[in-house]
């Protein structure tokens, strides 16, 4: 009698053979199930033929697992229909077992398509559809912790997408497949006890401002720094680009190769870059006056209140010259137009989304080296890989009803004739364990040796 190496208790194992790259085993089910799909009744069907079904299983030993299952074929005397009898451990849409398609689920997170495929002895098709009824369970599974400061943000992989982060842990809690705002408000409006958010980071996006002011109208708006100083980065990069086109070539490639040293802070640099920096600045007059109004728009996030805030911006908006006024026009508008979300920064709570930077970064990288595998695919491999998930004990205050003694429970059927003085309920706190997001900083460090 061959051993049972499939370790399935409701099938018997008859013959069993290994290739070099395959097992093939022979076996019967031991439990089928009788119910006619024509007419729906079971009970009455008797044998009629015998059917062989090619049934993929969970690779073993590095090697593809075969079942040759013989299935029976019924007869529903009622209806006088045929049917293949259905096997409780084989999934007979796609010709495997249910453990095999669990498999390929979590292994798509870690493996590429075509690797698991190899794994499983079946075609990349089969493993997308596969992984794709995976990512949708484990969607429904999926249970998010509403932060109480959020950060909205965006990302381009292939075209723009929402981010969402809980900005106090650096955890990310989600990512959309567009910026709209039907979809914002859709995903705010999902979040449990969103009540609690009492802070919302954001980029100058107005659909993101208006979504937010829809669903959480008590939130605090506070426009991320790191977008507002990014705009006079982008217009010293103008500048720098004007200039190099000026001299009919001849300085353009120059001040190509020396533009990520204009965009860090002055302080920032070290003696060799802050030799590169001052010479072309000594140079061109103009690049040093872009240069000028780009540190000093940064040290207005160096004061202390709201208004000393909106006096540096002043004095800065004053002391741009004529001839820069053009690439500095969009900081200006950025500053008319989002003035009180900009300024909400000063308050007591200095709210940033700038850290979700580095890993926009990284993971644009990522999408446009991974040969065409979609958004979907890679939110579900950032989202849902468990070692990623930061994890964290929750209190909660629930309502829960006193146990009482004898004595108790006679008088409280006492005040119950006359009117209830007794609280049978007190408040107390309870432990739970939430998903936070996923753990920023241990993402970034991974997707380096991502294979996609």
């Amino acid at each position: 009698m061959p051993v049972n190496i499939l370790n399935l208790p409701d099938l018997h194992v008859t013959d069993f053979k290994e290739t070099e790259t395959d097992y093939h085993v022979r076996a019967q089910p031991l439990v089928v199930s009788r119910l006619c799909p024509h007419c729906g009744r079971s009970n009455d069907t008797i044998k009629h033929a015998q059917k062989t079904l090619f049934i993929r299983d969970m690779p073993s030993h590095g090697k593809i697992v075969a079942i040759h299952l013989d299935v029976p074929r019924l007869l529903c005397k009622p209806c006088q229909q045929t049917f293949t009898a259905v096997v409780p451990e084989v999934d007979t849409a796609r010709q495997m077992t249910g453990r095999l398609v669990r498999w390929i689920g979590r292994q798509s997170l870690e493996y590429t398509y075509a690797e698991v495929a190899k794994q499983a002895g079946v075609n990349e098709k089969t493993i997308r559809n596969v992984f794709d009824e995976y990512v949708t369970e484990l969607e429904q599974q999926y249970r998010r912790e509403t932060p109480v400061w959020l950060g909205i943000d965006e990302i381009k992989l292939g075209r723009f997408r929402a981010v969402f982060t809980n900005l106090q842990e650096h955890a990310l809690i989600d990512m959309l497949p567009d910026r709209y705002s039907a979809s914002i408000v859709k995903f705010l409006s999902a979040l449990p006890n969103k009540e609690k958010i009492t802070h919302v980071a954001m980029d100058m996006w107005r659909p993101y401002r208006i979504a937010v002011q829809c669903v959480l109208p008590e939130a605090k708006i506070v426009v991320d720094k790191f977008h507002v100083v990014s705009k006079a980065n982008a217009s010293l990069d103008a500048v720098r680009r004007s200039v190099g086109k000026s001299g009919q070539g001849k300085y353009e490639k120059g001040l190509k190769h020396a533009h990520k040293l204009f965009a860090k802070r002055q302080a920032d640099l070290n003696d060799e870059q802050h030799l590169t920096v001052s010479g072309w600045l000594n140079n061109f007059p103009l690049l040093a006056g872009a240069y000028d109004l780009k540190e000093r728009l940064y040290q207005i996030y160096e004061v202390t209140t709201k208004e000393e805030a909106w006096a540096e911006y002043l004095k800065w908006e004053q002391s741009i010259p004529p001839e820069l006024a053009k690439p500095f026009r969009s900081v200006m508008t950025a500053f008319r137009n989002w003035k009180p979300y900009i300024l909400n920064y000063f308050d007591d709570e200095r709210v940033t989304n700038a850290f979700t930077e580095s890993f926009n970064a990284k993971i644009r990288r990522v999408y446009r080296d991974g040969r065409g595998y979609t958004f979907e695919r890679l939110r579900a491999k950032v989202l849902y890989t468990d070692m990623l998930q930061k994890r964290a004990l929750i209190q909660d205050k629930v309502r829960v009803r006193k146990k009482q003694k004898f004595d108790e429970v006679n008088m409280a059927g006492y005040f119950s004739l006359v009117g209830s003085f007794h609280d049978e309920y007190e408040t107390k706190l309870q432990n739970r364990e939430a998903i936070l997001g996923v753990d920023l900083p241990t993402l970034i460090a991974k997707i380096d040796g991502w294979k996609l």
